[in-house]
């Protein structure tokens, strides 16, 4: 009896049926996270492209101006409200879009830009006119009285199946805030005082705010 029941013993020692599918078991939440893991970060760089690519165009748009100066309101919406379009099939209901047109001074011994007039759409708030110390002129655009436009997006980013674990990392909340800024040199729009430099001038602004002889 005890030499039968030893027998049988080294016989499911020896037996490996069944080792796969515990292997199986084991890996499988590593797999799943794995997979939920490229999911995100590849979705998540597809919103950010999109984002990019919708800060370039508001940008390029706006640069090219109008027929008059300052831009008609009508196309000035019509540029900010191209996100639905651009940015598909990513929601646009919580982008924010913020289109400056920007002036260097750098007779002042600074790289702060001057913002000569600014929009923004309903989930923004354009930029203050003035010196804007939270930015620097970048680098392409530091000539004394160059104009230029500064197009500023944000969106906020919420994981397609992913929250759980966005939510593991530390400091990290349920969505991420992905944001963006683009500079376009200015390609229409009109000269102003002794500037060569042609300035773009947003709906219900004046070309004072930037003034070539205060710049």
């Amino acid at each position: 009896m005890l030499r039968r029941i030893l027998r049988k013993a080294a016989r499911l020692r020896r037996d490996r049926r069944a080792s796969a599918i515990v292997e199986f078991a084991v890996i499988l939440p590593v797999l799943l996270a794995i997979w939920a893991g490229m999911t995100e970060i590849a979705h998540a760089i597809d919103e950010w492209r999109k984002l990019t690519l919708l800060a370039r165009t508001v940008a390029d748009l706006t640069a090219q101006g109008d027929a008059q100066n300052p831009i008609d309101t009508t196309l000035m919406n019509d540029i900010v409200t191209s996100a639905a379009k651009v940015m598909r099939p990513f929601d646009t209901t919580n982008v924010q879009i913020v289109v400056s047109a920007m002036g260097v001074d750098l007779k002042k011994a600074n790289l702060f830009p001057q913002v000569c007039s600014s929009v923004a759409n309903a989930n923004a708030k354009p930029r203050a006119l003035g010196t804007a110390t939270d930015l620097v002129v970048p680098a392409g655009y530091q000539t004394s009285g160059m104009r230029y436009v500064l197009a500023e997006v944000s969106i906020s980013y919420t994981p397609m199946i992913g929250s759980a674990l966005v939510k593991l990392v530390k400091g990290v909340g349920n969505q991420i805030t992905f944001s963006t800024a683009v500079p376009w040199p200015t390609r229409g729009g009109s000269t102003y005082g002794s500037n060569t430099y042609t300035e773009v001038i947003l709906p219900d602004t004046t070309q004072k705010a930037c003034d070539a002889p205060t710049l």
